[in-house]
């Protein structure tokens, strides 16, 4: 082991009581950085945190059922769809309790109410958007998240279509239609004043394969760095790259906003996403967690567990504001948060060019895993058989 030959070196020095000279056996401990070795890593999941019905405060396990998640700051919003009703629960990270639950509020001096299951929650730097099923878009103001306004009126004919996923790009709300085209709002136009009154400013097309999605599967988009919009094709089995800019008061209505040549042909029916600098978690059909590696271009992993949770079925995934993820497991009733750590490979035998034998490894909590294999191309654990 290449490691323990080195701690052998610098053991055999400290013995001696004396810095090693010219000439010896042993090299100075200043030529140590010259002796070959390769440093080797490997990925590992970790549950930091399982929120369950009892964390939320609520009587019984049905009651909470975790769906569409945001994050920013310590609060992340959670989307309720359980036996106590569609709600909006504010969840602080830092004490570890609901804040607050949204259900009801008041409009002109009338009771409203969430009345259907939400599908997208969107948090800018004053307002925070919500999509219910049921062809409404709510808007709340933030910090105080006091009711603001609504685009649509509950209707699938009016201004919103059961929009499945939104976002936001420079003052435009770009929702996902339940049959798969895109309407575009403006967002100078969400006042108190136009509550349930504003009509869209556009609508794209649905790009090619994204037929309606009846079977309402979990959508999601956001937009990347290079300012495009990513947004989950889950009956394409793909991921579409959408060109916001294409957005203006000439736009013709009916036109795609999809770059075809960038679009992600998919293994799987993708459902949401989140991403990282090197790579993107995809929840979809295979009830799995797949990791995509931006530097192999290859789908690397598929995760059906983690330490400290075995996922049934990973609904949604969202990438929290420190770096970690959240995962909604609609059968478990659970929103989990997973860590996404690099272990230490401090004992290995290279099997073949880019599989190593791993007999020492250092986790998270300092413990010493047991004999595993990793791909070194991925950083994966890998099954034995896939090291021959």
């Amino acid at each position: 082991m290449k490691r323990i030959f080195i701690y052998t070196l610098l053991l055999a020095c400290a013995l001696t009581g004396m810095r090693c000279t010219e000439g010896a056996t042993v090299p100075e401990i200043d030529d140590l950085e010259n002796i070959p070795y390769t440093s080797y890593w490997y990925y590992n999941y970790e549950a930091l945190d399982a929120i369950n019905y009892e964390t939320m405060g609520l009587e019984a396990a049905a009651a909470f059922n975790p769906y569409a998640v945001a994050d920013r700051g310590d609060t992340v919003f959670v989307a309720n769809s359980g036996t106590a009703g569609n709600s909006l629960i504010l969840y602080s990270k830092k004490a570890k309790k609901p804040l607050k639950t949204i259900s009801t509020w008041t409009v002109n001096e009338a009771a409203k109410n969430f009345t259907s299951k939400i599908n997208a929650i969107v948090v800018t730097d004053d307002r925070l958007y919500v999509a219910e099923q049921q062809s409404l878009i709510h808007v709340f103001s933030l910090p105080d998240m006091e009711y603001y306004s609504c685009i649509g009126n509950g209707s699938w004919k009016g201004a919103v279509f059961q929009a499945q996923a939104v976002t936001v790009k420079d003052g435009l709300i770009f929702a996902r239609n339940k049959d798969g085209k895109i309407r575009v709002y403006k967002e100078s136009d969400v006042t108190p004043e136009n509550y349930q009154k504003i009509n869209y400013y556009k609508e794209a097309g649905p790009g090619a394969g994204n037929s309606s999605n009846n079977g309402f599967a979990a959508h999601y988009m956001e937009v990347d760095e290079e300012g495009h919009i990513l947004l989950t094709g889950y009956v394409a089995k793909s991921i579409r790259v959408l060109d916001p800019s294409l957005i203006n008061d000439d736009f013709k209505n009916g036109t795609n906003l999809d770059i075809d040549e960038l679009t992600w042909a998919l293994p799987f029916n993708p459902k949401t996403f989140a991403t990282s600098p090197e790579r993107m978690y995809a929840t979809g059909s295979n009830d799995a967690i797949n990791i995509y590696d931006y530097e192999q271009k290859e789908w690397v992993k598929t995760l059906k567990s983690i330490k400290g949770f075995a996922f049934t079925r990973p609904e949604r995934i969202c990438k929290g504001s420190d770096g970690t993820f959240w995962v909604s497991d609609v059968t478990k009733c659970t929103l989990v948060q997973m860590g996404v750590f690099k272990g230490e490979i401090r004992e290995y035998e290279l099997v073949s060019k880019h599989v190593a034998k791993v007999r020492g490894a250092q986790t998270r909590s300092g413990e010493t895993t047991e004999e595993f294999y990793v791909d070194l191309r991925t950083h994966e654990i890998i099954d034995p058989a896939e090291a021959e």
